[in-house]
């Protein structure tokens, strides 16, 4: 009976202690792994070509007139060198080099109509970029009709035989972005040139130009201005009119 009695007591005893160690554990929560932070990734470099400039000039040309085309193309941030720029219209090479800077010779626009050259620029890595610029051919038939002889005026307005006079002559380009040159300007009176201007470059928009008469020696008659730009002629007739002085006035109909 006594040997039960120990047991009891050393069960028990072990019973009680283990209480604490028990609750303990239970209440103490399992804690998440702490997270790991992501290494940021590095961007990769871009090994593209840079086109710093690109152009054909004029935007606007006669048909048959010369353009230039010039570019200067670098290398990437990857640093892969240029290994080709290339210049194409209607799929055909129209210029190309294996230089960073690039000014080509003149070359005839031989088109009516817009035409876009594509430059494609290639490096080592085989990498490419490409750029475009359209450029207009205006005909010579359209370039004319664009342009009139609006008035002539006499400078004094009233004038008498052998005085000396200007004509100032105002003439309209309204063809948008095209300078037609070299224009030739002639006044004459008959057979009789009494002014001339030659190798002229008309702008676009309205312009004065101004011609001298060293001597009105007739005592009426029509003055004829003739406009001519690589070999056509537009031209347009002022006749005088005693009032009892002369002046310059429009031949109505024309």
């Amino acid at each position: 009976m006594k040997v039960y009695v120990n047991v009891l007591a050393i069960l028990l005893t072990l019973g009680i202690l283990s209480l604490p160690f028990a609750d303990a554990s239970a209440q103490v929560a399992p804690q998440a792994p702490a997270a790991v932070k992501g290494i940021p990734k590095t961007p990769p470099v871009v090994d593209n070509p840079l086109i710093q400039s690109f152009n054909i000039t004029p935007a606007v040309v006669l048909q048959g007139d010369p353009v230039t085309a010039s570019w200067h193309v670098v290398r990437g941030p990857g640093g892969s060198p240029v290994a080709s720029a290339v210049l194409t219209v209607n799929g055909a090479t129209w210029a190309g080099s294996g230089a960073e800077v690039y000014n080509s010779a003149p070359r005839a626009f031989p088109w009516a109509g817009e035409k876009t050259f594509t430059l494609t620029v290639r490096n080592a890595a085989g990498k490419t970029v490409t750029q475009t610029r359209t450029v207009r051919g205006v005909s010579l038939v359209e370039a004319l009709s664009k342009v009139n002889i609006t008035n002539m005026e006499a400078n004094p307005q009233r004038f008498s035989a052998g005085q000396p006079i200007d004509f100032q002559v105002m003439i309209s380009n309204m063809n948008s972005g095209l300078v037609l040159k070299p224009v030739n300007l002639f006044v004459t009176q008959g057979s009789r040139v009494v002014g001339n201007r030659t190798n002229l470059n008309l702008a676009p928009g309205n312009q004065v130009i101004t011609l001298q008469d060293s001597g009105f020696t007739a005592t009426g008659g029509v003055y004829t201005v003739d406009l001519e730009f690589k070999g056509q002629h537009k031209m347009r007739r002022f006749t005088t009119k005693q009032v009892p002085m002369y002046t310059l006035d429009p031949i109505p109909n024309q």
